[in-house]
C-alpha cells in the first residue's frame, strides 16, 4: 500500500497531525492499534490550548469541539498544600475535562471526514525502516505500507523512536501516574479543579478532576525516579489516600469507584532529545513533551501533531525529507515548549520537593494579590 505520509498512532497528536494535512492533497495513512472509542488512561484535562490549536487548522474544528457536551469546563485551580492551606487560582482562559474515550474519538471522526486520510484501525505497528527512498511499515496483520516519510504518535512506547533513533526512556524524564473514576465525590466546586500536595506524598500530587454526571476523574502521579527509590505502588497509595487522609476521607464516604486503578508513564519534557530525522518526526508522548512539574500533555501533544503536519507539506514542497531539513521541525516544536518546560522543571525541583516551599507559596498567594497573579502566570 503506497502513501505519501503514515502516522503511527491516533491519538490527540497524530489525529491533529492528520488534520494539518487535511487540505494538503498528500496521501494519508492513519495507523491505529485499537478501536475507537477507546479507553486512554489519562487525567482527562485540556488546557486552553487545545481549542486554540483546532482553530488555527480550521474555525470549523473548533467550533465543533464546543459543541461537544461530554466535557466540563473549568477556570479554577484549587491547589491544597501539605498543611491544607488552600489557594484557588481563577485563569482568565478556560480548560475542559473530558474523557480521553469521548475526545480521542471526537478527534478521529473529524479526520474520518477527510477524503485523503485512510484511517486503519485495530492495527499495529510490527516493524519499521527507513531508507534513502522511503519508509517501510510491517503490521501484525501482514500488511506493508510505503510512504515518503513517517510521522509517529504512538505514545511513550513508540516503536517509531526505537526503532528510528537511539533515544531510550529514562526515570529521570519520567514520572508515573495512576487514575480511576468516582461518582458522587462531597464538596466538588462549579469549575474547579483540585491539585493536592499531601506531605508524605512529595514531590507527587493528588488530582481531581469534575466530569459530567457528577463523576470525577481521580488520580496521583509522582516522578518515576521517586518511585523507582521509594519503591512506591502508586495503586495502593491512591487507595490510602481516599481512604485514610481525614479531610479526603469524609469526602469520599459516600462516593462509588467505577471501574478500576489504571496506571499510565509520561515521557517528561525536561531534555531535548531526537525527535526527527531522515523522514520522520516525533510528536506527543513518543516525544516526550508533557509539562515536567504537572504531567499535563494534550495541549502538547497537539501543538507538535500541528507542526508535524504543517512541516510535512513543506517536505514536499520542497521534495527534501533529510535529517537537516527536518531540523527545522525540533527548533519549531522547542521554540514553543522549551522555555516553559525548563521553567516547569525547576518549579519542581525548588518547590513541590519540600513541605515548608509549598506551604510558603499558598500562604503568600493566600495574602497577596499580586503574589497570586504571579504564580497563575508561572503555571500556565
Amino acid at each position: 500500500m503506497k502513501f505519501d505520509v503514515i502516522i503511527c498512532g491516533a491519538g490527540p497528536a497524530g489525529c491533529t497531525a492528520a488534520l494539518a494535512l487535511g487540505t494538503s492533497g498528500l496521501r494519508v495513512a492513519l495507523i491505529e492499534k485499537h478501536h475507537f472509542p477507546r479507553e486512554k488512561v489519562c487525567g482527562d484535562g485540556l488546557s486552553a490550548y487545545v481549542p486554540k490549536v483546532l482553530n488555527t487548522i480550521d474555525p470549523e474544528y473548533k467550533k465543533a469541539f464546543e459543541q461537544l457536551v461530554q466535557k466540563t469546563e473549568v477556570n479554577i485551580c484549587r491547589v491544597i498544600a501539605p498543611d491544607e492551606r488552600i489557594l484557588d487560582l481563577k485563569f482568565s482562559e478556560s480548560g475542559f475535562i473530558c474523557k480521553r474515550s469521548i475526545f480521542d474519538a471526537f478527534l478521529f471522526e473529524l479526520v474520518t471526514r477527510l477524503s485523503n486520510i485512510t484511517a486503519i484501525q485495530d492495527t499495529s505497528v510490527k516493524d519499521i525502516t527507513a531508507d534513502d527512498n522511503e519508509v517501510t511499515i510491517k503490521t501484525d496483520k501482514n500488511m506493508i505500507l510505503c510512504a515518503k516519510m513517517v510521522i509517529g504518535c504512538d505514545g511513550a512506547q513508540s516503536i517509531v523512536k526505537r526503532k528510528l533513533t537511539g533515544t531510550k526512556i529514562s526515570p529521570s524524564h519520567c514520572s508515573g501516574a495512576v487514575r480511576t473514576y468516582y461518582r458522587n465525590v462531597r464538596d466538588i466546586q462549579p469549575g474547579t479543579l483540585e491539585l493536592h500536595f499531601l506531605r508524605d506524598f512529595l514531590p507527587g500530587y493528588f488530582w481531581i478532576f469534575p466530569l459530567p454526571d457528577n463523576i470525577s476523574n481521580i488520580g496521583l502521579g509522582m516522578p518515576s525516579r521517586t518511585i523507582i527509590e521509594k519503591r512506591i505502588n502508586l495503586s495502593i497509595e491512591l487507595t490510602r489516600i481516599v481512604e485514610n487522609v481525614p479531610y479526603l476521607k469524609r469526602r469520599f464516604q459516600d462516593a462509588e469507584m467505577t471501574g478500576g486503578i489504571k496506571g499510565h508513564l509520561l515521557p517528561l519534557g525536561s531534555r531535548k532529545t531526537c525527535i526527527s530525522g531522515r523522514r520522520f518526526m516525533l510528536c506527543g508522548d513518543a516525544a516526550s513533551l508533557a509539562n515536567p512539574a504537572s504531567g499535563a500533555g494534550i495541549g502538547q501533544a497537539m501543538q507538535s501533531g500541528r507542526f508535524a503536519g504543517w512541516h510535512a507539506v513543506k517536505c514536499f514542497e520542497k521534495n527534501d525529507f533529510s535529517a537537516d531539513f527536518m531540523k527545522i521541525y525540533d527548533e519549531t516544536v522547542y521554540d514553543k515548549i522549551w522555555k516553559e518546560n525548563k521553567h516547569h522543571c525547576i518549579i519542581r525541583e525548588l518547590v513541590f520537593n519540600y513541605q515548608w516551599r509549598m506551604n510558603s507559596v499558598i500562604f503568600a498567594g493566600q495574602k497577596s494579590k499580586m503574589f497570586n497573579k504571579m504564580i497563575i502566570r508561572h503555571l500556565k
